[in-house]
């Protein structure tokens, strides 16, 4: 049993060092990485403290088991003092574990709360994007043709050149429908007079104009609908988050929002409720009224479930990073399909141009900054709701 708690330790010790060279090494780097080589640190270091006072206990109690063997049917006196001594081992052996069971759980919560807050910066950081974006002026541009100054300066002056026998004005009603604008001024530049060049030129660019918004109005409207859906599903999100912070925090007794907990830099305020809480709970892990008792008290149950909402929330924040990078996949891969695009390539105005750049950098800020696959590593799932290995 020695040797078994001697390799025990020196197990810990290894891992102990390892994690303290690696904590040192790593600055700057991904957060969740980060994240996860403090939390197991930290966990780590609780383990190792614990390793330490149970091999102590063990050899203690090992030593008064050879010496009640050997005090056994002499003087009673000093039998019941060594047995008292064994009773009081056992219950310092009990109470360390619950003790090291209720420091483990506060690093775990103090970490979902850390969790929260990263998620939290990320999803306002979306949210910042989605409102920065000009997605929908691009679309409501791009996919009306009487938003380009070609097209209108083709219609004034196919107007002029009409002849006259021709000149039929367009009636309100269909002016305000843009394709039947569009085919208005079409059907115009072949009854206009002057110059034939000129006349096919004026074509040639209303027939790119007309074109490129017929075949891609649909799917304009399509990238802005759903752009429009990422956006409400991201404010739903934060509401979550802002409700997953509430429910998490007020089982310490701690009520302020997190909107507010971050405007106001109110951390420190929480960080002392949370330690006020587990104070509490460890000074009755060392009373004598808990030293028989062998399940978790209520406050400790709180705790437990609060993180796995922590969990759930995790899983949500996932899935629509994920999702987000699918849409904006299929995004770029509807604007980049059109294929007169080097035809009329004089014509498409530059925000076909700024569309594609907002989309494809919001593939790599989904991929490389908002999407976080670690969280859902079996790493940071071992450490949040576990123990480290």
């Amino acid at each position: 049993m020695k040797t078994n708690i001697k390799i025990y330790s020196l197990s810990f010790l290894i891992l102990f060092l390892s994690l303290l060279a690696k904590a040192e090494r790593v600055s700057n780097g991904n957060p969740i990485d980060n994240f996860c080589i403090d939390f197991e640190f930290e966990m780590t270091t609780a383990q190792y403290e614990y390793a330490n006072t149970y091999r102590q206990l063990v050899l203690e109690i090992k030593e008064v088991n050879n010496l009640l063997i050997r005090q056994s049917g002499k003087s009673r006196k000093k039998f019941r003092k060594t047995l008292d001594r064994k009773f009081d081992l056992e219950n310092k052996l009990s109470i360390s574990k619950r003790y090291y069971e209720v420091t483990t759980l506060e690093i775990r919560y103090k970490k979902g709360i850390d969790l929260i807050k990263l998620l939290y910066e990320k999803i306002l950081g979306l949210e910042h994007h989605f409102t920065g974006m000009q997605v929908y002026q691009n679309v409501a541009m791009l996919s009306n043709p009487n938003a380009y100054p070609e097209f209108k300066r083709a219609k004034e002056v196919l107007s002029q050149k009409r002849q006259k026998r021709y000149a039929l004005d367009m009636p309100s009603l269909l002016q305000s429908n843009p394709f039947m604008s569009a085919t208005f001024t079409l059907v115009s530049t072949f009854l206009s007079n002057g110059n034939r060049d000129q006349r096919q030129k004026d074509f040639d660019e209303i027939a790119c104009i007309l074109d490129f918004t017929v075949r891609m109005n649909a799917d304009l409207n399509t990238i802005r609908h759903e752009v429009e859906f990422l956006k409400k599903a991201n404010e739903n999100l934060k509401s979550e988050c802002e409700n997953l912070f509430t429910e998490y925090t007020k089982v310490i007794g701690y009520m302020v929002p997190l909107e507010t907990c971050r405007q106001e830099d109110d951390w420190e305020s929480l960080y002392e409720k949370l330690n006020t809480f587990i104070s509490t709970m460890k000074e009755v892990t060392q009373g004598e009224q808990m030293m028989m008792l062998p399940t978790p008290n209520k406050n400790q149950v709180n705790l437990e479930f609060a993180t796995r909402r922590v969990s759930d929330f995790i899983i949500k924040y996932s899935d629509f990073t994920n999702r987000g990078i699918q849409y904006y996949q299929k995004f770029d891969n509807i604007v980049s399909t059109y294929e007169n695009e080097n035809t009329c390539q004089e014509v498409i105005p530059r925000q076909f141009t700024e569309l594609k750049f907002d989309i494809k950098s919001t593939i790599e800020k989904f991929s490389n900054t908002y999407n976080l696959p670690e969280i859902q590593g079996s790493r940071l799932k071992d450490l949040m709701f576990g123990q480290v290995q």
